[in-house]
């Protein structure tokens, strides 16, 4: 078994628990990812994983939304823009990957999926939990 692009931990965690496992299941999906692309044997299976994280992602993106909606987040909209340019730039690597499916393709794929965990969950998404929380405190 290869190793996982990223075990879970308590730093994923931002305070609510919807978003929580969320991220979890996202996270799983994005190991189950990794493995299939550094086998790189099965492109039918590779491309059923690619969509799947996109299809995932697209639902989380709106569930936080609408959390951020009902909560009157006030940095919703550069929130949501961050949130439009991952898929962006997924989209991206997933179309130049599906086009050309070689070994050294799948590095920004996996780039690209490491900085959203690392720089949109830890950051991003923790500032939102913690300004909805201290609003309600």
């Amino acid at each position: 078994m290869t190793a996982s692009l990223f075990e879970w931990n308590d730093s994923f965690l931002i305070g609510i628990e919807e978003l929580d496992h969320e991220h979890e299941v996202l996270i799983d999906n994005i190991n189950q990812l990794h493995e299939e692309l550094i086998g790189n044997e099965n492109k039918s299976e590779l491309r059923k994983c690619l969509g799947e994280i996109y299809v995932r992602m697209q639902a989380h993106f709106a569930l936080e939304e609408h959390v951020m909606k009902e909560n009157d987040y006030e940095f919703f909209d550069e929130h949501k823009r961050e949130h439009e340019e991952f898929l962006e730039s997924y989209t991206e690597c997933m179309v130049q990957f599906l086009n050309g499916a070689d070994i050294l393709s799948r590095n920004p794929i996996d780039e690209c999926l490491k900085q959203w965990v690392m720089e949109h969950i830890t950051t991003s998404d923790r500032k939102m939990a913690l300004m909805m929380q201290n609003k309600v405190a």
